[in-house]
């Protein structure tokens, strides 16, 4: 399967987006139990927004790396 430089960055920017719409969630759930989301954590104790912000940063990162000459 052969895939161009362009798909990629398309598709990496979809997939900032969708994180971004995750964040906006967790952020309304939290504000729904009055706290900021930045302070929610799931069940097992662990920050809520950890994994889509590692998320954010990796896809940030890949968008970095497509444009290197």
């Amino acid at each position: 399967m052969i895939v161009s430089i362009d798909i990629l960055r398309k598709e990496t920017v979809q997939l900032i987006k969708q994180i971004d719409m995750q964040m906006e969630e967790v952020a309304r759930h939290a504000a729904e139990i009055g706290i900021e989301g930045y302070k929610l954590r799931d069940a097992q104790g662990n920050w809520a927004m950890s994994p889509l912000l590692l998320a954010k940063a990796q896809a940030y990162a890949t968008l970095v790396q497509l444009q290197a000459k």
